[in-house]
């Protein structure tokens, strides 16, 4: 309660100071408020917060509460008073503080927002007016309550404590009236409703996972008598309950894959004094070109070798081709040429022995080592299919199909019939004859007889099987010995699978 006394011109001036003082509360529970807030976000620590539970958990929720308080009007009661008794007021005694409360019900939508609508009532406030003392007192009598719908916006600030602030419209009644006695008897009163805005802000801290309490500071702009600009203060504590799961969901640990790893390899063996990849290797190839292609990280480098046979500059110069036509391979597999390094070895490191051919045979060759990787356990990575169905060797200048692989020959028909899209290169080879042109008809002649056996026994499609002959050119041996020769007298059934 104020008491002043007015000269009679300024009257309506002198509400000023107290207006002023009523800003300067709002700020400075507003900065307590904050101050609050940090206290309590910083005394609570790690452990408690990590362990604790979320009060604003999701899935979103309904809830209910109210507030009790101080109210605080801010009204010029005194251009009020003198516009109903003609001016010349000397002296007021402003009531301008009461008790309010309010009810609220909220829905929160997330973590960050919530709408809330509800009932408040303000208080009643009161005025005593004199022009001077004994000639009478004007009386005046104001109560405010309404409805509101507020938009609120929470900032977490722990798992227990959160500051909001909010702003809304407030729908309210004015009950007000002013009534005069002795030379004051004049009178004015209303009955009215009208909206204004409001706003605030506030803390929120949870007692247990379904009950908070709350303290907060809003303003409600109102509209008072002669239609001028006021408002009133609530200062309030208050309790909020939540409906709904207040249980956080429950956090599964993350399954974590078994890891395992994965390396894939490549080797070749080459003919003799040749560079080009044999066609049975193109499934090697293949399965290495998918796992590059598949790990699109890891990196090759390709090392070609030699036997010992010819000069150490020749057969350094025919390991660098072996190993650059396995680079062009990977690259027409669209390997990116740069994850691919190529080495040349010559014949200084031999795997076997050169004193023998199936030692050079192995030392003829190309090695290539990839990256290997780490995948989640239990892939199936590409695997090398069968590519060579059978090996028939024949006596010198025959071209007759031994019995002795008929076994083979059936076995491959076999897999060409259960693989109705697998066709068929059949390569004819011969040994060192004196006549190159001789040794190309023997080695195209073992080829067809092959391809007839397998159509007229087996009836395999013809037009699956290719015949061609190679003659000497593609030795597997060196025709120095017998036994050199008898490897070089062949026919490769050599498959090919759909792409």
């Amino acid at each position: 309660m104020k008491q002043e006394l007015f000269a009679a011109h300024a009257a309506s001036v002198s509400q000023a100071t107290p207006i002023k003082s009523r800003y300067n509360l709002l700020a400075q529970v507003i900065g307590l408020t904050a101050a609050f807030t940090s206290t309590l976000a910083f005394a609570q620590n790690d452990e408690e917060s990590a362990s604790g539970f979320n009060f604003r958990a999701e899935p979103s929720h309904w809830y209910i509460g109210g507030n009790f308080g101080r109210t605080e009007e801010s009204i010029d009661d005194g251009e009020i008073a003198n516009s109903i008794i003609g001016g010349d007021l000397t002296f007021i005694d402003d009531k301008d503080s009461d008790r309010g409360y309010k009810f609220f019900v909220g829905y929160q939508f997330n973590h960050h927002f919530a709408l809330e609508a509800g009932y408040a009532d303000l208080g009643d406030f009161g005025v005593d007016v004199t022009r001077t003392p004994g000639t009478g007192t004007l009386t005046g009598d104001t109560n405010y309550k309404g409805y509101n719908l507020d938009a609120v916006a929470t900032w977490p600030l722990t798992q227990h404590l959160s500051a909001f602030g909010r702003v809304g419209a407030f729908h309210y009644e004015t009950e007000e009236s002013f009534v005069g006695t002795e030379s004051l008897a004049a009178s004015l009163s209303r009955d009215d409703k009208d909206t204004g805005y409001k706003f605030g802000a506030g803390l929120e801290y949870s007692l247990t996972e379904r009950l908070s309490a709350r303290i907060e500071a809003e303003r409600y702009r109102i509209e008072d008598m002669l239609g001028d600009h006021g408002s009133v203060n609530l200062y309030s504590i208050g309790l909020v309950y939540r409906f709904g799961d207040r249980t956080p969901p429950r956090q599964e640990d993350p399954v974590v894959a078994q890891q395992q790893d994965y390396c894939s390899k490549l080797d070749i063996h080459f003919e003799i004094n040749r560079a080009e990849i044999p066609r049975a290797e193109s499934e090697r190839l293949n399965a290495a070109s998918e796992f590059l292609q598949r790990y699109p990280n890891t990196k090759a480098v390709i090392t070609g070798h030699t036997d010992s046979v010819g000069n150490d500059q020749a057969n350094m110069q025919l390991s660098q081709r072996r190993a650059d036509s396995v680079l062009q391979y990977l690259v027409g597999q669209q390997i990116d040429s740069s994850r691919i390094s190529t080495v040349a070895r010559g014949e200084a490191d031999p795997v076997a022995s050169n004193d023998t051919d199936s030692g050079k045979r192995d030392n003829r060759r190309i090695n290539t080592t990839i990256d290997c990787v780490k995948d989640v356990a239990g892939l199936s990575l590409p695997e090398t299919r069968i590519t060579v169905a059978a090996l028939v060797e024949f006596n010198a200048n025959s071209v007759e199909v031994d019995e002795q692989y008929h076994a083979d020959l059936e076995k491959a028909a076999n897999y060409l019939r259960d693989n109705p899209n697998v066709t068929a290169h059949v390569e004819g080879h011969a040994a060192d004859l004196t006549s190159t042109d001789k040794a190309q008809q023997i080695s195209e002649r073992r080829a067809a007889n092959v391809v007839d056996y397998l159509v007229e026994k087996f009836s395999i499609e013809r037009s699956r099987l290719t015949a061609e002959g190679f003659g000497k050119t593609h030795r597997v041996a060196y025709n120095t010995t017998e036994e050199g020769k008898q490897q070089n007298r062949r026919v490769n059934i050599v498959l090919s699978y759909p792409k």
